[in-house]
């Protein structure tokens, strides 16, 4: 009996302890990161994504890439929020609201999608591909300019190859 109440402590102390433990990920490189970032993660294809626009409901829709890029072009009624200040951001505030993430290709938008998690946004889904693979489906089909203040992205200039010509 007194062995049985010996091992039933060990036990014991071993299970409590390994509840405290957290997980300590280290990644070798960017790529095994957001490979791990986007198991668990929902995801809607630009083609998916595209019916949803036309039919209408409540829903969001993140690009999480700089300003810059945005102003270049995103899809259409996207707002802006850049990745780094995401979860700080109060624009998207509805936590039962659908939100549909995109960056570049999808490392970002694949790191934002479990902290938005975090944050009590249930229904979160990336969108595969990105702006990328939005732009080269649907090119007829894109927002520029900052669709907050209505200012348009600034004209390219094309660089000379040199001796002002």
């Amino acid at each position: 009996m007194k062995t049985y109440k010996l091992f039933s402590i060990f036990v014991l102390v071993i299970l409590i302890g390994g509840c405290g433990a957290k997980k300590n990920n280290t990644y070798e490189n960017i790529d095994q990161l957001v490979s791990e970032a986007q198991l668990g993660i929902n995801k809607v294809t630009v083609q998916e994504l595209n019916n949803i626009l036309n039919h209408g409901s409540n829903f969001s829709i993140i690009d999480c890439r700089e300003k810059d890029e945005f102003v270049e072009g995103h899809i259409p009624g996207a707002i802006n929020i850049p990745r780094g200040i995401l979860e700080f951001s109060s624009r998207i505030s509805n936590r039962r609201e659908t939100l549909f993430v995109y960056s570049q290709t999808n490392d970002r938008a694949a790191l934002a999608c479990p902290a938005l998690k975090l944050t009590k946004h249930s229904k979160v889904f990336l969108i595969e591909g990105g702006w990328e693979e939005w732009n080269n489906t649907f090119p007829e089909q894109i927002e520029e300019g900052d669709s907050e203040t209505g200012n348009v992205a600034a004209p390219k200039v094309e660089e000379s190859g040199g001796c002002g010509g």
